[in-house]
């Protein structure tokens, strides 16, 4: 049995992994527990300041030897701070970014972690969860009948980008944003119907980096416990 710990940034992340990905990666050997940093006494999730990211990742990686360890957060306004974060050049890619952030960040939790390296396996979605909801936007529209008036505006944006993981991450057309023109939309509730109703074989079949992650953590071999 393999086991992977997701730290999640925000209760959307933290639904979706818990409602989409655990019973078809516990199909496969891999049980996945999702969790959210804790940022008061009362409130979880969020605010991914940059010390308590670190110093969480550290303390669940020494919590078992067994266990693999693994993050689901968006690229989308971390924290200038954040290990590997810079603006975004022009002509890189979101994915190329996100890349560069995860790099930087397993080698910041290791250094503090003092653990087998292959244990943690950072994932930054580019350029948030929400441009998971693009993979098939007729789809996406169809999930609430007010919805269905804006499906030109969501296939349009769907096109501008040549994977869901590009679309534009200005302050009014990133992912999240443009969702929020649909009336009614609820960021957690309706993002997991829509997350459900397109599928995670079509998500992953659009999202490289998204499906990238996900096939890494199929593969995991099982850790012993002195690992």
């Amino acid at each position: 049995m393999t086991e992977v710990i997701v730290v999640c940034e925000g209760r959307t992340e933290e639904t979706f992994v818990r409602r989409v990905l655990c019973e078809p990666l516990s199909e496969r050997g891999v049980y996945l527990y999702s969790r959210l940093i804790p940022t008061s006494r009362t409130g979880k999730g969020g605010a991914l300041n940059p010390d308590r990211v670190l110093r969480n990742l550290r303390n669940t990686l020494r919590e078992r030897h067994d266990t693999y360890v693994s993050t689901f957060f968006d690229l989308y306004r971390l924290c200038s701070e954040f290990p590997g974060y810079s603006p975004r050049p022009q002509g890189i890619s979101s994915i190329t970014q996100a890349q560069k952030v995860e790099q930087s960040l397993h080698q910041a939790v290791l250094e503090q972690a003092d653990c087998l390296p292959e244990r943690f396996l950072p994932h930054i979605q580019p350029y948030e969860f929400e441009s998971l909801l693009f993979s098939d936007t007729d789809c996406l529209a169809e999930v609430n009948p007010e919805w269905r008036s804006f499906a030109a505006d969501l296939r349009s944006a769907r096109r501008s980008a040549s994977t869901p993981e590009e679309i534009n991450d200005g302050d009014n057309t990133h992912p999240s944003a443009r969702l929020k023109r649909l009336p009614g939309y609820k960021k957690v509730s309706d993002g997991l119907l829509v997350a459900e109703a397109i599928g995670l074989g079509k998500i992953r079949s659009e999202c490289q980096h998204f499906d990238a992650w996900l096939s890494r953590i199929e593969n995991l071999e099982p850790l012993e416990q002195g690992s």
